[in-house]
Formats: structure tokens, sequence, C-alpha cells
């Protein structure tokens, strides 16, 4: 055999180490496509399940931001007792909550058309049960002994809420309720975020009794009234001029 027939045959295939080693680096590369694909799969489960609890969270923050945006100065009335002279109440003993609760009216209560006979003053509460931040509400302002609250959940997985009160010029978490706050901080420890603290802005506390309604009222019922007494006293100054106009003719 001459050596071109030696070097063809050498050339025709590879060896059994050359197959195995190819076969070893192939395998490798799968191993490392796949994790990288398993990686990156669970990177999109997990980011997707935050980003679903950080929309449910701003979603509930948002229901508190239209509540407290709308708090009025309005003495609450338990539903078994007698009118406190607080505008709200908050504290660990409320309502069988697992932590603190809050307690406040607000305005705002839509009704279209007026189809339903109450007002746009809301009774709601903000309570904590079985790690779920609820909402409770009655159907009317001032509810009669027994009835129910109509609750709807707010935030999950809530641990514990603490509130704090910005009255003048400081944060206070101990208050009587008397006097309205002019901001509202909430503080959620959430399990699987942490601590989350949101300050919500107050209006300006104006009393839900109508009074400046009434103001308004007398102030243009008295400008009625001098207006009608101004005309009054053109109608005399009328008859004035009538009758001397009368003497005249009598005395031509």
């Amino acid at each position: 055999m001459t050596l071109v027939h030696k070097r063809k045959k050498r050339a025709a295939g590879f060896t059994l180490l050359e197959m195995l080693v190819a076969i070893a680096i192939f395998a490798m590369l799968g191993l490392a496509a796949n994790s990288v694909l398993q990686t990156v799969m669970s990177n999109d489960e997990t980011t997707a399940a935050f980003s679903k609890r950080l929309k449910a969270l701003q979603q509930g923050f948002g229901v508190l931001e239209r509540d407290l945006g709308q708090m009025v100065a309005r003495t609450l009335r338990p539903v078994s007792g007698d009118r406190t002279t607080s505008f709200f109440q908050h504290g660990d003993n409320m309502l069988e909550s697992e932590t603190e609760a809050l307690a406040f009216y607000r305005l705002g209560w839509l009704n279209p058309d007026g189809l339903l006979p109450r007002g746009s003053l809301q009774s709601v509460a903000y309570v904590v049960q079985e790690g779920r931040l609820e909402r409770w509400y009655y159907p009317y302002p001032e509810p009669v002994a027994g009835a129910e609250p109509l609750k709807s959940i707010i935030i999950e997985n809530v641990l514990e809420v603490k509130y704090s009160f910005y009255l003048n010029d400081k944060w206070e978490t101990t208050v009587s309720g008397s006097e309205m706050p002019k901001a509202i901080a909430m503080q959620l420890e959430v399990e699987g975020l942490g601590i989350i603290e949101r300050r919500f802005l107050l209006s300006a506390g104006a009393p839900a009794d109508g009074s400046n309604n009434n103001n308004n009222n007398g102030g243009n019922s008295g400008n009625n009234g001098g207006n009608s007494g101004g005309n009054s006293g053109s109608g005399g100054n009328s008859g004035n001029n009538s009758g001397g106009g009368n003497n005249n003719t009598g005395g031509g």
C-alpha cells in the first residue's frame, strides 16, 4: 500500500475518542442552554408575580387615597352608643382588628340620579383580619344597632399596620381625634415586601353640617332684603312726585 492510500484511509473519519469528546461537548452545551432557559423562565414568573402584587398594592393605596382625601370633620357615632367628640378613631382594640384600625367619615359617596335614599356622606373603617386589610362601610352614615358592614379586601398578606397623624407641625402616633390632621401616614408591613409607608394629604377638614351653605343663604337673603327695601323707597319717591304734580294742577 502506497503512502497516498494510507493518508486517504486516515482522513476517512473520526476516531472513537474524537466522537466521545464531541458528544460530551454538545451535551454540556445542551445542559447550559437548558439551565439558561430555566433561569429566564423562573425570573419571568417571579417578575410577573411581583408585578401583580405591586399592581394590587397600588390599587389598594388608590382606594385609601380617595377615602382619606375626602375625610370630613364629623363626629363619630358607634353602632351601639352615643355620639363621640372625635372626628376619627384609631387603635389596636377596635372592631376586632389584628392590628391598628382607623374609622372616619368621608364625603363624595356616589349616588347616581339620587336612586338611593341617602346623601354623599359615608362611614368608613379600615380593619385587618386574617392578614388582610379590609375596607368596611355601612349603607347609611348612621347605622342602627346590629347592622353588619359591607367589606372589601384592599391589601393581602398584611402583618402589621401603624398610623401617625400630622398635627401642630409634627407627627403624632397618639391623638384624641378631636382635631383634624393635615396628613395621615400609614405604615404597612407586607409579607414578602417588607415595610411600606405611604403619606396621604387631607382636605381642609370643613365640617359636614352645611354651615357654610347656611351662611351663604343668610347673606343672600340679606342682600335680597336690602334690594327689596331699596325698591320700596323708590316707590315712595314716585308717589311724592305724583302728588306734587296733582297739587300743581289744582293750583292752576
